[in-house]
């Protein structure tokens, strides 16, 4: 989204604009190792302060903008818009007021605690000591022999492990006035739940416990914005709060978090959050460059404000040693500790190795809605699953003999089998039953248990989900939330799906959800659909006034030769504050020849941008160009006036004026004009008239000069050297010759070269290979590269681009050197982590060999994955094999769910 730096009031909004401008605009550049080396802190706190993290220093600030205001200018990106952005000024002011707003919390804060003290009825929540264990969602636990289970409590005795004894520490420091946010990661059914139980039992009699699961929906931020001091927030399965809930919820919701944990008079509280270490990472990545960082504040939250602990899916030896003394008190820890494989204590209390058991050998028709269920979910399907949908979803899981010897009563005693505990602890499906004041649905609901979930995304990651199961989420959008429908229809696009995805975003669009109309109509134009991508396009800003999709409408329109409808979206995008659709109109009336309507618009746009006087002086002196154009000279060089009266060096440098009066022969006419107030003392009418006099009447000339380059501050800082990957490889090897010829390598210069390319020196590194490969030790060298090819940003992020660079190098030494086939499957294997440059190179290689096929097979089930660029090079590798057609037609429709070509559609609704 493209907004005006003088509208990002606070420094979260002018940080998330800088991080948009890095990333959009330059690239990724500079990286964050660049950024904190400049500002002398850690790599990792740079995830931090791209949060919105307020750094220590000023100077840290400095030095940070400072690098990527270098950068800007090394790659010529240094606009009027850049400018304001990277204005240090600016930036030191706006982190003095972040100080003074932050030390002013704590008076707000006193004046919210009178008002809560203040305040009538029961506080939000429950009292500690009246829980239910069960309640709030702890794995009951496996049931054993009637003798041995009799006088047994409800939950097995417990062991405390690691985290238990960190998770303990905060649970002090918060009892003694602290607040605090702890989320437990880790598998399902590994002990989440239970410590965090576990934790709450050591608070005091006086504290409460607010649940959101059992609050109505309509109420839940009001409680939260009102719960008192002495209260434990528990978020467990917090992907329902934070990623699953409506994109707006989700957002508020963060947000009152974030308020509870700042304000000192709301304290004590505690937060406790449980996520998988999937949620974990989809929660908490930093998106890669050009992709919407649509959890930014949740990330924040989650790794700024709170902390983190990890549950081991295991038990130690140390912890199964303090087991030994709980198994002569509970038949069923001695019987877990006897039994469960590899220390996987918890989940076998939990029953998971009989529901795993059931789930492999569970009767066809049962199989079939269950992995209906796991796949809706991987889709992008809320937890609650429909009756209806999963009798439908379920119908291509089963095959066709089979299906044909069904009984009518096929589903429902699938339903039975699926919803059997495993040894009276847990079963695959449960049913949803509504508590009172709930709303009750048409038809039942279903819950699959979490581990199975889990389980399924190992088990099943590598699936595409057969028509059926896409076909029921369609017929019963209706049911299904507008932001599981938005995620529906995401899964299906990154499976090369276009039709499907249109119809999940379509249904979305129309359910309110507000993001959906503008994937949509991206989706579209990536197919080159322009004139349906122009149409939800235009459904977006219908809904989303924001000054960027007005602008991507007119961009449309315009290549699509719809220059008067460009004309409108152009305006409206400049009446929303779009900073770069100031230019536009102005440029089109011209083109045009509309000239009195480009020299209004011109007037309009310095009226709009009067705030910024650079740039309203820049319009102004446009405007003033034009009136020279049309023969109104003394107009121009009034305006020309007040241009520089706006911001003299602008006025002066952003206009042809002088050319253009040179062209139409009017210079002496403007000195005319110019020189009795010059006469008079008007200091701005000499300046122009010094401007004329370097132009000939017969012999135009543009009279704007670039300062010398030696007088241009930012040719004064050095740039960054850049690596030309052609070329590299080379050079290298002509340098390593050289070398060698020398007899200057020896073992210590080339562990000097591996230690230096280990840290990130990529010259180090090819010098390295190059002198490894010229010396018969290229297993060496590729071992280098393999090496430097897994850096990632941070653990869970996407790879590098000097990662994926190495990627491509490793496979080039083993193609080199006669071994294809490997290097063929060293890029598959990263191109199914995510690889794009990897899938590209391995497609290229299998067409060199001539196997085409092989190729559109292994990005098929690329696709199949969820791997979002398997649909584009598919595209690429049919027209560069010359099958044009099929290719277009590819690129227009995508895949069905079998894998065929999707037969035409279209994504414009029919008008009844």
């Amino acid at each position: 989204m493209v907004i005006d730096p003088a509208e990002a009031g606070t420094w979260e909004e002018r940080v998330a604009l800088l991080a948009a401008f890095r990333r959009e605009q330059l690239g990724g550049d500079p990286s964050n190792r660049e950024i904190a080396k400049a500002a002398q802190v850690a790599p990792t706190t740079m995830g931090k302060w791209w949060s919105g993290q307020r750094p220590q220093q000023v100077d840290q600030v400095v030095a940070w903008i400072g690098l990527v205001r270098s950068e800007a200018s090394r790659q010529g990106r240094l606009d009027r818009y850049a400018s304001g952005l990277l204005a240090e000024p600016v930036w030191r002011e706006l982190y003095d007021e972040e100080g003074r707003r932050r030390a002013q919390l704590v008076g707000q804060a006193m004046q919210r605690q009178r008002a809560l003290k203040a305040a009538e009825g029961a506080a939000p929540g429950m009292p500690v000591r009246a829980l239910d264990p069960f309640v709030l969602e702890v794995h009951r636990a496996i049931a054993v022999d009637d003798a041995a289970h009799a006088g047994l409590p409800a939950l097995p005795l417990y062991v405390p492990r690691q985290h238990d004894r960190d998770l303990a520490q905060t649970v002090e420091e918060v009892v003694a006035g602290g607040r605090a946010l702890v989320t437990l990661i880790g598998g399902s059914s590994s002990g989440k739940t239970r410590a965090c139980w576990e934790a709450v039992q050591a608070l005091p009699d006086d504290w409460r416990l607010w649940h959101p699961f059992f609050v109505p929906r309509e109420e839940v931020l009001g409680e939260l914005r009102s719960l008192w001091p002495k209260t434990v927030v528990w978020f467990n399965e917090a992907q329902r709060y934070l990623l699953e809930a409506e994109p707006s919820l989700a957002r508020d919701i963060t947000a009152a978090l974030h308020t509870l944990l700042a304000d000192p008079t709301r304290g004590p509280v505690l937060v406790l959050a449980t996520l998988w270490r999937e949620r974990w990472h989809t929660l908490t990545r930093i998106p890669e460059s050009g992709e919407s960082d649509r959890h930014a504040a949740q990330r924040d939250l989650l790794t700024t404000v709170g902390t983190s602990l990890t549950v081991p899916e295991v038990f130690t030896d140390k912890d199964l040693a303090a087991l030994e003394s709980r198994a002569a008190l509970d038949a069923r820890i001695a019987q877990a500790r006897a039994r469960a494989l590899g220390g996987a204590v918890t989940q076998y209390l939990a029953g998971v190795p009989d529901l795993l058991s059931r789930y492999d050998r569970v009767p066809e028709a049962a199989r079939a809605v269950l992995d209906a269920a796991l796949d809706a979910r991987r889709m992008g399907h809320g937890p609650d699953l429909d009756q209806d949908f999963l009798e439908a979803a379920a119908e291509d899981y089963i095959s066709r003999s089979h299906w044909n010897q069904l009984p009518q009563n096929w589903f429902s005693q699938a339903l039975s089998y699926c919803m059997e505990p495993c040894r009276g602890a847990i079963a695959a499906l449960e049913r949803i039953r509504p508590r009172r004041g709930e709303p009750k649905p048409d038809k039942p609901r279903y819950k699959l248990a979490d581990y199975l979930e889990q389980h399924s995304l190992t088990t099943r990651g590598h699936l595409c989900p057969p028509a059926s199961l896409w076909e029921a989420a369609v017929d019963h959008a209706g049911n299904i939330a507008p932001a599981n429908l938005r995620a529906l229809g995401l899964a299906a696009e990154h499976r090369g799906l276009l039709h499907v995805a249109s119809r999940f975003y379509a249904a979305a669009a129309e359910s309110g959800e507000p993001a959906a109309a503008q994937y949509l109509a991206s989706l579209l134009g990536q197919a080159g659909r322009t004139e349906e991508a122009i149409y939800w396009w235009q459904r977006a800003a219908d809904s989303n006034h924001s000054g960027a999709v007005a602008e991507l409408v007119a961009r449309m329109l315009e290549e699509a030769g719809l220059t008067e409808e460009a004309l409108d979206w152009w305006q409206r995008a400049a009446d929303a504050g779009n900073p770069y659709a100031l230019d536009r109109p102005g440029e089109l009336f011209e083109a045009l020849g509309r000239f009195e309507e480009a020299i209004c618009w011109w007037q309009r746009a310095a009226d709009i941008a009067k705030d910024e006087a650079a740039m309203a002086s820049a319009y102004i002196a446009q405007g003033a160009r034009l009136l020279v154009k049309t023969g109104r000279v003394e107009e121009a060089m009034d305006r020309w006036l007040r241009a520089l009266e706006a911001d003299d060096f602008m006025g002066s440098l952003m206009t042809d004026l002088p050319h253009e009066l040179a062209t139409m022969g009017r210079v002496e006419e403007a000195i005319d004009w110019l020189r009795p107030r010059a006469d008079a003392g008007d200091a701005k009418a000499l300046k122009i008239l010094r401007q004329l006099q370097h132009v000939g009447d017969n012999a135009p000339r543009d009279v704007i000069q670039k300062p010398a380059k030696e007088d241009r501050a930012e040719d004064a800082v050095p740039e960054r050297q850049t690596t030309n990957v052609t070329d590299a490889p080379l050079a290298a090897r002509q340098a390593a010759a050289r070398l060698l010829e020398e007899g200057r390598v020896t073992e210590e210069s080339i562990d000097r070269l591996h230690r230096a390319g280990a840290a990130g020196n990529h010259h180090a590194l090819e010098l390295g290979s190059a002198v490894l490969c010229l010396t018969g030790r290229v297993d060496e060298a590729i071992r280098w590269w393999q090496h430097a090819a897994e850096e990632r940003d941070s653990p869970g992020t996407s790879y590098t681009s000097a990662a994926r660079y190495a990627a491509k190098r490793t496979a080039k030494l083993m193609y080199e050197t006669g071994r294809a086939e490997e290097a063929i499957r060293w890029l598959q294997s990263r191109a199914e982590t995510g690889d794009v440059d990897a899938a590209q190179e391995a497609t290229r290689m299998l067409m060199e060999a001539s196997q085409t096929t092989q190729a559109l097979n292994w990005l098929k089930d690329c696709a199949a994955a969820g791997q979002p660029y398997a649909l584009a090079v598919s595209v690429q590798l049919l027209a560069d094999v010359g099958r044009t057609d099929e290719s277009k037609e590819l690129q227009q429709y995508g895949w069905n769910p079998d894998g065929a070509v999707a037969k035409p559609w279209t994504a414009i609704p029919e008008i009844a």
